[in-house]
């Protein structure tokens, strides 16, 4: 499924992307999104996983469209699933299975991932995708902001989309953590049967990727 057109080349904006502290509720672009929602046809049912957690605005604006959507809120379930506890190594794709069951003719149009992948360990991105992969065809659309500054909240952020090329944080915490800062090398690693299809890179150290499945 070929129905997202051709993109221009990375775009990038420029400034000091220090990322530090309480970041304040305030509009801010999302060139990636503004990218993927022009280009959504009226006429089309899309299938859409959302793995943050529900935000009412968002649910309403992507009713404009013919669309089903599928909220995970991912971070927060990992976050009360107690799959460390056990000894040896942790079975990340029994754990994906477990969280993320759906029935195997399920595929998935829209993925939005937001910033979680900032919240996750290689392996567990890694498994993550392996498992998504399975409910994706080619064509997909991955839409992901890994952010390139080193130190971020330490729970991922609410995002509130505003219109079709803005959308409001809205930081869940003061205090802060390393951050993994992915980069395309490692995202070819983590994500093999996914491809960058364009990169953004904001002023507030963010960089947006919408990755298309092969």
């Amino acid at each position: 499924m070929k129905w997202l057109g051709r993109l221009s080349s990375d775009s990038s904006y420029k400034g000091d992307g220090s990322g530090t502290g309480v970041v304040a509720p305030e509009p801010q672009p999302s060139l990636a999104l503004g990218t993927l929602f022009r280009q959504l046809r009226r006429d089309r049912k899309y299938h859409i996983l959302e793995l943050g957690p529900a935000v009412g605005d968002n649910i309403n604006y992507l009713s404009r469209f013919s669309c089903r959507v599928r909220v995970e809120d991912l971070h927060c379930t990992l976050g009360s699933f107690d799959y460390l506890s056990q000894a040896g190594k942790v079975d990340y794709e029994a754990v994906f299975q477990y969280l993320l069951p759906y029935e195997k003719s399920t595929r998935f149009d829209i993925i939005l991932a937001w910033d979680l992948l900032n919240y996750l360990e290689f392996a567990e991105v890694q498994f993550l995708m392996r498992h998504l992969s399975r409910f994706c065809h080619q064509g997909t659309v991955l839409f992901a902001m890994i952010s390139t500054v080193k130190n971020i909240p330490d729970k991922p952020g609410h995002y509130r989309i505003i219109d079709d090329s803005n959308v409001l944080y809205e930081s869940q915490s003061t205090v802060l953590r390393p951050c993994p800062r992915y980069h395309d090398v490692d995202l070819k690693q983590l994500m093999p049967t996914f491809r960058v299809y364009n990169s953004y890179l904001l002023r507030n150290g963010m960089k947006e990727y919408l990755l298309v499945g092969s």
